[in-house]
């Protein structure tokens, strides 16, 4: 029967007592029954009379029961501060992932309709690429019903420049876009304009937006900048506007420089990006078929021009964004999942004992006429209360942490100085905590629930009965369970971290000073002035004290990589896969004679490179021996000859055969999470120009100094030197090869580092439960224990019985999390380095670690009751 049934039963009831009484005292039937009616009023305005009573009840209820819970806390305050902070610890490492969750994968990016925005990318035969050359982009932007906006930008959307002013010259970091770049964003200027059709036309005025950040920095909000002209790249360009800060969510980059796009070009080098907006009524599956066709029509008219034959993906670009570290995140969310499970299992086993002392009061309440849904409502309030002070503890600790999230990720998490705590993370802890509140609670309430009251009456406070034990128990090896689980999985990513630091790069990083220099294409058009501007540089730089070697080099390891085809002059000599083209990708170095004896990279086989390799001598060139194995397998590389960039370069000069001279040791120019890679290096004075203008245009010229001291104090004597040969070129960068290797590693440091500190947490709270139970268990025990003691049973029995409990605890937890932890292993597969994540000596040290946790947390409430008195514990009233 209904609520409402019930009401109209009642009420039919006491209007019909009604009717008998008037119709006793006289009142004909029919009147009796109008003036009952009329006393009662209409049934719908009695039943919400009724209604409305039972809520300002349930509300009086609840209030009641908050002042109840407040005053029952404030008599013990150390559960209430425990419980808070055990809490707080859980609710604080979910509120920090969360907030990272929310800002990288729920929020979108700071732009208009952000889900139309995409980042367009080749497909290859290992994924997709998002690098384009300029006659792929032509071709695509020939299809606009798909994509109402498409542009192109350098593939370093904040590369290093040089700002010419009349005090001095300073580096800048800026990208070249071309007009649709900011409407494919969306926004809209601060001050001024923003790029339009007309400003990336070849031969009109070069056009520059300024970040808003940038423009209040450098030049103080000064509105009259707007229309006039600065030098950036050696070239003046127009200041037409300010982008507003939004725009920094895609790149960091000071000024945005018109792109100059041609209507036709053969340009292959992928140098470029392209992100575009889709059209409207164009669902992304829809613009993705559209672009996919028109990539594809274009490899078979021009399928010696275009490099995306297997068609076109798109992106969201928020997706394109996290893509990289959301197998982290999905990590890290499981493991604050764990957390905070651990912590409220240890806060229940606090509510279970705390319990068992009130075990009295609460069959007195039941005896008094509470229903055991009223008192359940008095348990749950309590823990609420606890839980929502954890949470505020939590939030705080979520600040802390994300205010040193961009120290930790460094550049591990794209757009970390964006995180921040906003409105859903409040509503998030508090749902968190709720919920953490009820969770704590639960087991008690299912206690009261299910447990005969009456005999709590009759029976002693501290005694908790059989099933108030296997309760605490069970809850006591679930924490064990998940604590393990957490750190196998730190102890997995940190083995996987220590295997990847440890990896010989193929070169000395210790002692290796890096920097590098943005050079003007005006000043350097070509590689004989780079050759001369290069080698006067390395003869200052060698000058300096301290400084034994020094090189150019077109980049860094680990650092966008500049790789073309080689292929043997004359023949196909080198191994190939089925389907795979005749020429081999390898990394393309530009260096100068001093370059291996910088890096001290082993030379193998012939020579390296000297100041005779001219642009006037036989093309040279000294290969790593991986590529010397792949395009001679057969026989010797010295004295045979490559062609470098064929279907690239067109200068017949630049397509000489260029003879191997010297064979050196392989080195990770992707990074030490890859392998060895095939690189080629050729002197600077023989590079061919269009690599020459790559490097010029959209990447700064990187160097390398080995050193005898200090780096730090080398810094100001190398930027006089560079400065001292030209002074419009200053230096940049400057940071030691290990940092530059360490950066390379970023996310996989910061992977480790939170999951280590949340397998610390559960670690720390696993110790505490453990420690807390079998202190309870000797509390009540300790007549027992008296007794036993007195009747000649030695302190070394009672502690040795009471740690094989524990050790059984222990035992039982740790394989139940192994063995869990092996079921949610595939979450980590992608992040690991040099290990499975079944490795043996990893389970051995966690199994270890555990059960050696355990053990310590166990014996020190046991060493105490080793020194129990027994006539203490004989007088001890246990009823």
């Amino acid at each position: 029967m209904s609520h409402d049934d019930e009401l109209d039963k009642e009420l039919r009831f006491h209007i019909d007592a009604r009717i008998d009484d008037l119709i006793a005292s006289g009142m004909a039937p029919h009147d009796a029954r109008r003036r009952a009616r009329l006393e009662f009023g209409g049934d719908l305005q009695v039943k919400e009379a009724l209604h409305d009573q039972d809520s300002w009840r349930f509300l009086e209820n609840v209030l009641r029961d908050v002042r109840f819970a407040a005053r029952s806390l404030r008599r013990a305050p150390a559960f209430a501060l425990t419980a808070a902070l055990v809490l707080g610890l859980g609710i604080g490492a979910n509120a920090t992932v969360f907030t990272i969750v929310n800002t990288l994968l729920l929020r979108p990016l700071p732009f208009p309709q952000a889900d139309e925005i995409v980042q367009v990318r080749r497909r290859t035969p290992s994924g997709s690429s998002g690098s384009f050359s300029l006659h792929d982009y032509l071709a695509l932007n020939a299809e606009r019903r798909a994509l109402s906006k498409l542009a192109i930008l350098d593939i370093f959307c904040a590369g290093r420049y040089t700002l010419l002013t009349t005090e001095a010259a300073e580096p800048v970091r800026a990208c070249r876009v071309s007009a649709d770049f900011f409407g494919a964003l969306g926004v809209a200027p601060v001050a001024g304009r923003l790029l339009t059709t007309g400003d990336d036309i070849p031969g009109n005025a070069p056009a520059v937006v300024l970040a808003h950040a940038f423009w209040r920095q450098r030049f103080g909000s000064d509105p009259g900048l707007i229309g006039r002209l600065v030098t950036v790249g050696g070239q003046p360009h127009t200041v037409v506007g300010i982008a507003p800060d939004t725009v920094q969510a895609f790149s960091r980059a000071d000024m945005f420089l018109s792109l100059a796009v041609p209507r036709a070009s053969s340009e292959r080098t992928n140098s470029f990006q392209v992100i575009g907006r889709i059209a409207p009524g164009i669902t992304l599956e829809q613009a993705e078929t559209r672009i996919d066709t028109v990539a594809r029509r274009s490899a078979q008219v021009e399928p010696s021009l275009t490099n995306m034959p297997q068609g076109i993906v798109l992106h969201t670009l928020q997706d394109d964004f996290v893509a990289p570290i959301r197998p982290a995140l999905q990590a890290l969310t499981v493991a604050v999942g764990l957390v905070l499970l651990i912590a409220c299992s240890n806060v229940a086993n606090l509510v279970l004992a705390r319990a068992l002392v009130h075990r009295r009061d609460v069959a007195l309440m039941a005896a008094l006429g509470a229903s055991r849904g009223r008192i359940v409502q008095r348990v749950l309030a309590e823990n609420l209360i606890v839980a929502l002070v954890g949470g505020g503890a939590g939030l705080l600790l979520a600040y802390a942490g994300v205010r040193a999230l961009p120290a930790m990720s460094t550049a591990g998490m794209p757009q970390a100085d964006r995180i921040h705590i906003d409105a859903f993370v409040y509503l998030y802890v508090v749902g968190t905590a709720a919920l953490a509140g009820v969770l704590a609670g639960l087991p008690h309430a299912l206690q009261l629930a299910g447990g005969d009251l009456l005999r709590w009456t009759k029976g002693g406070s501290a005694r908790g009965g059989a099933s108030g034990r296997r309760l605490r128990l069970t809850l006591t090896v679930f924490q064990i369970a998940l604590s393990t689980m957490l750190l196998a999985g730190a102890a997995l990513l940190t083995r996987s971290f220590w295997n990847l630091a440890s990896i010989d790069p193929g070169f000395q990083a210790d002692g290796l000073l890096t920097m590098s220099v943005s050079l003007t294409p005006a000043r350097y058009p070509d590689s004989a002035r780079l050759a001369a501007y290069s080698g006067e540089l390395v003869r200052r730089l060698e000058r300096i004290p301290g400084v034994r070697a020094a090189s150019s080099t077109t980049a860094l390891p680990s650092e966008f990589p500049i790789d073309f085809p080689v292929s043997v002059a004359g023949g196909r000599d080198h191994q190939t896969l089925p389907g795979q083209p005749a020429a081999l990708d390898a990394y393309y170095r530009a260096i100068n004679p001093h370059f291996f004896a910088a890096m001290e990279i082993p030379l193998l086989e012939g020579r390296v490179l000297t100041d005779a390799d001219t642009a006037d001598s036989a093309p040279v060139i000294v290969i790593c021996q991986a590529l010397a194995r792949r395009a001679f397998p057969n026989g010797d590389a010295l004295g045979q000859a490559l062609v470098v960039g064929n279907g690239y370069l067109k200068d017949a000069r630049d397509l000489r055969p260029r003879t191997v001279v010297g064979v050196v040791a392989d080195t990770r120019e992707q990074g030490l999470r890859f392998a060895p890679t095939l690189t080629m290096y050729v002197p600077v004075a023989q590079s061919p120009e269009l690599i020459t203008r790559l490097v010029l245009e959209k990447i700064p010229l990187r160097w390398v100094l080995r050193t005898s001291r200090d780096t730090a104090e080398l810094a100001p004597a190398v930027r006089r030197a560079v400065l001292s040969v030209d002074a419009t070129q200053p230096p940049a960068d400057f940071a030691t090869m290990d940092d530059v290797l360490s950066r390379s590693i970023a996310p996989q440091r910061f992977n480790m580092l939170m999951l280590a500190l949340f397998s610390s947490v559960s670690l720390f709270l696993a110790a505490v439960g453990v420690y807390g139970l079998t202190a309870y268990a000797v509390v009540q025990r300790t007549r027992e224990l008296g007794i036993r003691i007195s009747l000649g049973a030695s302190p070394a029995q009672l502690v040795r019985e009471l740690l094989l409990q524990g050790l059984r605890l222990g035992v039982g937890g740790t394989v139940l999390g192994l063995l869990s932890a092996a079921a949610l292993s595939r979450l980590l597969r992608g992040l690991l380095f040099g290990i499975s994540a079944a490795d043996g000596p990893t389970i051995v040290v966690v199994f270890t670690v555990m059960t050696t946790v355990v053990i310590l947390a166990t014996y020190l409430p046991a060493a105490r009751a080793s020194r129990i008195d027994p006539m203490c514990a004989l007088r001890e009233d246990v009823a």
